[in-house]
């Protein structure tokens, strides 16, 4: 039987924990563990965890230097055969998702549909292809994906020089660089938090900035489009790439 590893990280996260907790704790498939990285709360998260501590694995509260930083500290505590990030404010969109995925073909990356706010937001569906323009436009939630723990570790993880885009950078590295094998679960997986990091008005600039750094590394094709020359000349007025 399969076994999951489910990574949540979080940082004053009270408003919106408990929902998560709760999507990971009724899960109606049992072979997973649930590892908690939290970056040191202080306005009642940690209380609000320890009501969980019985379906916990593994809970750490300490400083980080970042997101990736925390879920690449996760995901060096994870013993299962897929990993899949359900991060605070996040939360699998039904009791059965693990189940969906346990039940899916072999294949080193699953990944799901997810809805946009709560089961009641957009539902986006993802392709069962995912090719070259796909991915040079297009990202799969990490919320909705499964990444088998050896290819995740052989590929060193997220890289933490992002702080927006590792998720981008990862997915981009692993099909195209990599080409591993994926399987395209055509059911929702997740309910992704709109009030999260990256969907923050003040973060937009600089996840435009990271996923053009992603696009202009690995996309020949990209470095001859006008996206591709806005974002520099923006970049050289910023002072730099």
């Amino acid at each position: 039987m399969l076994y999951f590893s489910v990574i949540t990280i979080c940082m004053d996260e009270a408003s919106c924990i408990r929902r998560t907790c709760d999507s990971i704790s009724k899960q109606c498939f049992v072979g997973f563990e649930w590892i908690v990285v939290d970056g040191g709360s202080t306005d009642g998260t940690l209380e609000i965890l320890k009501e969980y501590e019985g379906d916990i694995n593994y809970l750490i509260s300490e400083s980080d230097s970042g997101i990736y930083n925390a879920m690449n500290k996760g995901a060096s505590k994870a013993t299962g055969d897929y990993l899949i990030f359900m991060n605070g404010g996040d939360c699998f969109a039904s009791s059965d998702a693990l189940l969906l995925a346990s039940q899916a073909p072999d294949a080193k990356m699953l990944y799901g549909d997810i809805y946009l706010g709560d089961r009641c937001g957009n539902l986006i569906t993802y392709p069962d292809f995912l090719g070259v323009d796909y991915m040079l436009s297009n990202r799969i939630s990490h919320q909705a994906t499964f990444y088998a723990r050896d290819v995740f570790e052989l590929a060193g993880g997220y890289d933490e020089s992002f702080q927006i885009s590792a998720d981008y950078d990862l997915y981009v590295r692993l099909l195209k660089l990599q080409k591993i094998s994926y399987y395209h679960i055509p059911h929702p997986i997740a309910i992704f938090d709109l009030k999260g990091v990256s969907n923050r008005g003040d973060f937009r600039s600089l996840k435009k900035q990271e996923n053009h750094r992603v696009r202009k590394k690995y996309f020949k094709k990209y470095r001859y489009s006008w996206k591709y020359w806005r974002q520099e000349i923006r970049g050289l007025l910023r002072g730099g790439s």
